[in-house]
């Protein structure tokens, strides 16, 4: 029974039990959620410091993203070009030995010529995710086509060697993407490269000295990929160095993403074993506190004399 000599201590342990029931019940949602709060109004000053941070974070891993696709394109195209780079080299050995053994006739020139030029074509109209990735900002459209009826190589042979791009069917607009908050990469390179003019203007020379037994336009073609094979190499470089490019971006994104991350952790998270520390205390607590009271609400005049 509560009476007016007990009153105020009766009043006293009930508001201390509800702020340690208070203290009981956040704890114990701390350590199941293993963040200090589940609301940004309990973090009070850093709140505004938390959402910049937790922007900065989702920033960053769009700007990972942005780079993985990237690199991944530019990947695709550099082992195209590698393939490009062993294909030439092994057809410039076949043109070698017609060139040296007077043989030309003996060699299948023109099925070399024909296999080949189908192959590089697949390769410069290579694909990744519906993009083509050799037509500039025509990625929908795919960049050889040597079926056009402008394209003709072989026009003016036996005599005259002029460049035809008129198989391309993109623009000359590289690709670029936001890699950092102020960075962005132009990338990539178009199926027009004086390179791949080059090997496709060959293989159309090869055929003809092939079936025409021309050494003249033959050596013309040898020439003519021995200069695309150092050019194909220069794409390649160029692609290495946009690759790196991305590397150290992606190295700068990871160090600050992990810095971000610490920082959010070190205000949101808390530490496990302290806070279940401080929860066995509180219970401690609050167990005393049902005991005081109820030996409070206990006492009555008999029992004080006694």
């Amino acid at each position: 029974m509560l009476r007016v000599s007990s009153f105020a201590q009766n009043q006293l342990l009930q508001t201390n039990m509800a702020s340690t029931q208070a203290a009981v019940s956040n704890r114990t949602v701390q350590i199941s959620s293993g963040k200090k709060s589940q609301e940004y109004t309990n973090l009070a000053q850093q709140t505004l410091g938390l959402v910049n941070l937790q922007r900065d974070s989702v920033r960053t891993e769009q700007f990972g993203e942005n780079i993985k696709s990237t690199k991944t394109r530019l990947e695709i195209m550099e082992n195209n070009l590698s393939t490009i780079t062993d294909r030439i080299t092994n057809l410039l050995s076949d043109v070698l030995s017609g060139l040296n053994g007077s043989n030309i006739q003996e060699i299948p020139f023109e099925t070399f010529a024909t296999s080949f030029r189908s192959e590089m074509t697949a390769l410069i109209n290579a694909q990744h995710e519906g993009r083509y990735l050799f037509s500039g900002s025509l990625t929908d459209t795919p960049p050889v086509d040597i079926t056009d009826p402008a394209y003709t190589p072989q026009a003016g042979l036996p005599g005259v060697f002029t460049a035809d791009f008129d198989y391309y069917q993109g623009d000359n607009v590289q690709l670029s993407n936001r890699i950092d908050q102020d960075a962005t990469l132009t990338y990539g390179i178009t199926g027009d490269e004086p390179a791949f003019e080059q090997v496709l203007r060959g293989l159309a020379y090869v055929e003809y000295a092939g079936t025409n037994d021309d050494t003249a336009v033959l050596q013309e073609a040898y020439n003519l990929l021995q200069t695309s094979l150092d050019g194909v190499s220069a794409l390649r470089s160029q692609i290495g160095a946009q690759v790196s490019v991305l590397d150290g971006a992606t190295a700068n994104h990871v160090s600050y993403k992990t810095y971000v991350d610490n920082t959010i952790s070190g205000i949101e998270d808390i530490d496990i074993a302290e806070a279940t520390s401080r929860l066995a205390f509180d219970q401690v607590q609050l167990q005393a506190s049902y005991i005081s009271l109820t030996k409070i609400n206990e006492v009555t005049l008999l029992n004080y004399v006694r």
